[in-house]
């Protein structure tokens, strides 16, 4: 499994790598309440774009996920609970 990670993390790499060289034409950035401009490649502002993207959609998934976590958290405990309860009870059992 880990080396069919590394051989697509290196297809991966390679299309970035070919996309940037590919698209380096100069690109004027402005964002409307700012008054800056900003030169940046054309591959610079689509792959940051898609990294601000990938970072949002992250952190949106783990908020949503919060209670899940909550949940199981909770859950863990309760079963550990249990289980020293089943392993007193048993000892107690043993003894008599």
């Amino acid at each position: 499994m880990r080396l069919i990670n590394s051989i697509i993390a290196v297809i991966v790499a390679l299309l970035v790598i070919l996309f940037a060289v590919s698209n380096r034409q100069p690109v004027t950035i402005e964002i409307w309440p700012f008054p800056y401009q900003l030169a940046l490649g054309l591959y610079a502002v689509i792959l940051l774009a898609l990294a601000v993207g990938f970072i949002a959609g992250a952190i949106g998934m783990w908020l949503v996920g919060g209670q899940k976590r909550r949940e199981l958290r909770r859950l863990r405990r309760q079963t550990r609970d249990l289980e020293e309860s089943l392993a007193r009870q048993q000892v107690s059992a043993d003894n008599t």
